[in-house]
């Protein structure tokens, strides 16, 4: 038997490998799947931004809420006239707007009590709620102690009502307006409304006001007491 034909011939044919059609093939999908991939990651990036947003949002507006119920819940009725004159109490409230005394802000340096307004705020298709406060004894015509906060921006309206007694039957019932008067409301509603698509709540707010008006108290800005109290 020849040697030679022991021994096998290399072929450089049978050589594994890949055709160019099998290299162009595998690229497309290499590219198809890096596209999924991408679109993927954009998508859960968007979408963690987005939920990202709505939490800060619905967390403004919790905070808001907290912070009203704690100013109007704690308001002060300061009896106001006295003698000849009908007394009244110290808060005026409307539709759009409420105003009131209530102790001084945590941040204020000492103590006494701060005027608060808090008021819904128009411009062209949407409105604001916002807060000013200043201090009880300061100038009106003062702006400089003055602050304001804004509350919540972009709404798409916004409004007060009051629950007490009304009318000559003296029934029980919602107002709009409450000014002028020698009591407080039993309670005070804050309803929000957010344009249409917006991801925002807002749970009706009710308060009560914790303290009900002194009639007897003639306030002394000085002590900041009732006088012989």
């Amino acid at each position: 038997m020849n040697s030679g034909s022991m021994i096998a011939r290399h072929d450089p044919s049978d050589e594994a490998g890949f055709t160019l059609v099998e290299l162009l093939v595998g690229l497309a999908l290499f590219s198809l799947l890096v596209t999924l991939l991408f679109g993927n990651i954009r998508f859960g990036l968007h979408a963690w931004q987005k939920g990202g947003a709505n939490a800060e949002l619905f967390e403004r507006s919790m905070i808001s809420q907290d912070l009203l119920r704690r100013m109007i819940g704690n308001l002060y009725p300061m009896s106001l006239g006295g003698g000849a004159v009908q007394s009244r109490i110290d808060f005026d409230g409307t539709k759009e707007a409420i105003s009131f005394l209530g102790n001084a802000p945590t941040v204020a340096s000492g103590g006494g009590r701060y005027r608060f307004k808090i008021v819904i705020e128009r411009r062209q298709d949407q409105s604001d709620l916002v807060l000013t406060s200043r201090p009880e004894l300061a100038d009106p015509q003062d702006t400089s102690m003055a602050a304001s906060t804004l509350l919540l921006q972009g709404i798409e309206r916004a409004e007060f009502s009051y629950f007490g007694e009304a009318g000559s039957e003296r029934s029980l019932q919602w107002n709009d307006n409450w000014a002028n008067r020698g009591d407080i409301p039993k309670l005070v509603r804050v309803r929000v409304a957010f344009r249409s698509g917006n991801t925002r709540v807002w749970p009706e707010l009710v308060i009560a006001p914790r303290v009900l008006a002194d009639v007897g108290c003639i306030y002394d800005p000085i002590s900041m007491r009732c006088r012989g109290r």
